[in-house]
């Protein structure tokens, strides 16, 4: 590993995630294990997390290979298989009395100087650890704060209205838990806002969903297929699937109308079956692969409809630094701080708005190139990781040295 600059100390921090992010099928699971690898570089870096239902066996594998290598300790525990009462839908798929108590073994285990929490389901877990623990927490997402944008399948929509008690309940949650930690970052400005209330302190820093651009780079200019929409997603996930299926049932067939010779391709990772369904002529559903990159490269759009959850979209992240030109919801746009509308990319409203934006760009080489160069410069100015995780550790030191 890495050493760190001389005038930067070596700490000993032990993250928390709800989902152990080796491989990293989703948005969240790339976030977590960037920031794990980037600041190992730097720190003696633990994890502690949940091996995903149905992959433990290799996902304990992977956590043997890391531990003494790319991280200092991995703890690995089985998703607990009954809900915990009175808690927020999310946080009750994860919270666990025997959880609780080995991470706070594996803080004694590390002797970790600071903890650091990522996404609100695991927030619950900091009443675990002593109390003179300092502990940061990245908010992810905060859509459970709303009823109308909440991301589960079981809130989605003007289904969250039906469900006011889980709005509440995430409320209170936040301000049971948020008052513990030290200090917290939020992917999006708009996401530290939300939970502003709920902290003791002001936000620390803006920790963006990020990419390594040189990563995204293809080493020769792209082939790229004409005609070719692009979307990808960890399909599991609802908004994913959701996006899938208002572009595909709804939104494609008016592109086709319009470009008969267009066709879609519904990439990433774990297809559901309803997703799988919608394979057909014109439409393909790869299944999962081990890299998404030369999907990045083919495409000539890259279409985002996705409508639920806040945040920053990993995925135009990814669109941008491959240089292939985006047209998104205005929702996911907005997540993308800095990105413009007609500058980086194409937003859209309603399935007409998006059909329409989606001939023009199919139809404007011009515009593809305008909008993939400008979306480029601001992936490398703004959403780089390397920043990232210099901003975190500078969160680290305020924390524990009063810097």
């Amino acid at each position: 590993m890495t050493a760190p600059a001389p005038s930067e100390p070596r700490r000993r921090v032990l993250l928390v995630a709800p989902r152990f992010p080796f491989p990293s099928l989703s948005g969240g699971e790339k976030w977590t294990a960037s920031l794990a690898r980037g600041l190992a570089r730097r720190h003696e870096v633990s994890l502690f997390s949940f091996a995903v239902p149905g992959a433990g066996a290799q996902q304990t594998a992977l956590a043997m290979s890391l531990e003494g290598r790319e991280l200092h300790k991995v703890y690995l525990s089985p998703r607990p298989e009954t809900a915990g009462q009175g808690l927020p839908l999310l946080p009750a798929m994860y919270w666990s009395p025997e959880a609780a108590e080995r991470l706070a073994e594996a803080a004694a285990e590390t002797r970790a100087e600071v903890v650091h929490i990522l996404f609100s389901e695991m927030a619950c877990y900091a009443a675990a650890l002593p109390p003179d623990l300092p502990v940061v927490y990245t908010e992810i997402d905060s859509s459970y704060l709303y009823p109308w944008k909440y991301y589960l399948r079981e809130t989605a929509g003007l289904k969250g209205y039906l469900m006011l008690r889980e709005f509440f309940r995430g409320r209170a949650y936040a301000r049971r838990h948020y008052s513990r930690f030290a200090a917290a970052t939020a992917i999006t400005a708009s996401d530290g806002r939300d939970i502003q209330p709920y902290l003791r302190s002001p936000l620390a820093a803006v920790t963006p969903n990020a990419v390594d651009p040189a990563e995204f780079a293809p080493a020769a200019p792209a082939a790229r297929k004409d005609g070719e929409i692009l979307f990808l997603g960890h399909y599991p996930h609802y908004p994913n699937e959701d996006a899938a299926l208002r572009l595909a049932r709804r939104i494609f067939p008016l592109v086709k109308a319009e470009r008969p010779g267009a066709s879609l391709v519904l990439a990433g990772s774990c297809p559901t079956e309803v997703v799988r369904g919608l394979a057909g002529a014109d439409t393909a559903v790869p299944g999962t692969a081990p890299d998404i990159r030369p999907a990045l490269w083919r495409a000539q759009v890259f279409a985002a409809p996705v409508r639920y959850g806040l945040g920053a979209k990993g995925k135009i992240l990814e669109a941008f630094a491959a240089g292939l030109p985006v047209v998104a919801s205005r929702e996911a746009a907005a997540g993308i701080e800095g990105a413009r509308h007609g500058v980086h990319l194409l937003a859209a409203g309603s399935d007409g708005e998006f059909a329409a934006a989606a001939v023009r760009l199919l139809g404007d080489p011009g515009l593809r190139e305008r909008l993939a160069a400008a979306a480029l410069e601001l992936v490398k100015e703004k959403f780089s990781f390397a920043s990232v995780v210099s901003s975190v550790s500078g969160v680290y030191a305020r924390v524990l040295d009063g810097r």
